[in-house]
């Protein structure tokens, strides 16, 4: 991977201040990598696990030269800021154009991502690499959203009527309902899980990558999630992640540098 070479005084840090500070501490860190070193990057990068400042963006190039060549330890701290910055891709569009330049870095990001999920790793573990290598593939809502299923909740407009759901899935059951202030959740109808075997595309590629690793937990709740719920005020039957999906992914840089049909690969 060719060396990156950014006018770090052109772009700011989440306080607003100049990247210069970005770019020196990524020098720094190159030299000699240094836990406070990374500290310092990650307060002027990121806020309540988000990244909103053009600084962090302009930064994946040098994070994934830092990925390949760093140790283990400084490797997983390159990769998972770098994770966080990308999965910010669902909601902040105001750089899209710094992550365009980035097709490369994030082509890199993805391969290690990949790579590292193949290492002993399980729970919540698991769940992170899972989710950094969806985010940098493209796929940076599912990137985002909660995968606890020990009791996961989620909420969607029902697609037919409109009638606002919880869709439950955990320790406490799997269902579709209303959420009523008083009574909690009334009028429950049990989802209906999908046939793993019957999964496609980035549902199949999750859940068996949670079942290679023995996660039945996780493995278990993604067949619930990738399957049917139906709304108990119209009968309705839908795809509960097609759905959710459609309702929370605005349009994000990453489509045209990773085709849909190859980016869980």
């Amino acid at each position: 991977m060719d060396h990156f070479v950014i006018d770090w005084g052109s772009v700011q840090d989440i306080s607003g201040g100049s990247g210069v500070t970005i770019g020196r501490l990524l020098d720094r860190i190159e030299r000699r990598p240094a836990a406070a070193a990374w500290d310092e990057i990650e307060r002027r990068l990121i806020v309540e696990a988000e990244c909103w400042c053009s600084a962090g963006f302009a930064a994946l190039p040098r994070l994934a030269e830092l990925a390949l060549s760093a140790a283990a330890e400084h490797q997983g701290r390159a990769m998972q800021l770098a994770g966080t910055i990308v999965r910010s891709l669902h909601r902040c569009h105001q750089y899209d154009d710094l992550v365009r330049t980035s097709a490369e870095a994030l082509t890199v990001l993805h391969r290690i991502a990949q790579l590292r999920l193949t290492a002993d790793c399980t729970g919540r573990a698991l769940v992170a690499q899972l989710q950094d290598t969806l985010a940098f593939a493209g796929y940076t809502f599912w990137a985002t959203i909660s995968l606890d299923f020990t009791d996961e909740h989620y909420h969607l407009s029902c697609p037919h009527c409109a009638a606002r759901l919880a869709i439950v899935i955990g320790d406490y059951g799997h269902y579709s309902a209303i959420r009523d202030y008083n009574d909690g959740d009334i009028h429950r109808l049990p989802l209906r899980p999908v046939n793993p075997q019957d999964l496609t595309g980035i549902g199949r590629w999750m859940h068996d990558t949670a079942s290679a690793d023995g996660v039945t937990t996780l493995a278990e709740g993604l067949t619930y999630l990738f399957g049917r719920a139906s709304c108990s005020i119209c009968g309705s039957v839908f795809n509960v992640a097609e759905w959710l999906e459609a309702e929370n992914s605005p349009s994000q840089p990453i489509d045209p540098i990773a085709p849909r049909t190859d980016r869980s690969t």
